[in-house]
């Protein structure tokens, strides 16, 4: 009972910088769409330790805020354009990954965000979320790709 306590129905998607965030913010959709509920597209804006001494951490400049929320504009953009329409909004907060994923899950229906290369960020949000969580694993790789021609 007290777990739906300020709980907004929404869906967050945690998007990182890796090349399958547009995977996520897809499979994110597709479940806000399966829900009817709105969705919020998360990026956790890494800052730098604060330096010894100062009375509080350091903030990100106003241009690299700018051009991130430009970038995740640009990812969320395409997602409203689609043929079922969605209301996307997009949130950049300072700090850890996965200490604002968490954060967020304090008031989402669900949460979705990706696995990244070594499976840290996932394990940390799945352990102390509140809320379900969807990871998307991109397909693998090949270990190698040959553009040439055999002889």
């Amino acid at each position: 009972m007290s777990a739906e306590i300020g709980r907004r129905y929404r869906v967050v998607a945690g998007i990182d910088l890796t090349p399958s965030n547009v995977l996520v913010a897809r499979k994110a959709a597709d479940e806000a769409r399966a829900r009817h509920l709105p969705l919020v597209l998360v990026h956790a804006l890494r800052m730098p330790p604060r330096p010894a001494g100062a009375p509080r951490a350091a903030a990100p400049s106003p241009e690299v805020l700018i051009s991130t929320a430009h970038w995740l504009e640009s990812i969320a953009e395409p997602l409203r354009a689609a043929t079922s329409p969605l209301p996307v909004s997009t949130r950049v907060i300072a700090g850890r990954a996965d200490d604002v994923l968490i954060a967020e899950s304090l008031t989402a229906s669900l949460l979705v965000v990706g696995e990244d290369r070594c499976g840290i960020v996932a394990a940390e949000v799945a352990h102390r979320a509140c809320s379900p969580l969807v990871i998307v694993r991109p397909e693998q790789e090949p270990l190698f790709a040959f553009t040439g021609r055999f002889k």
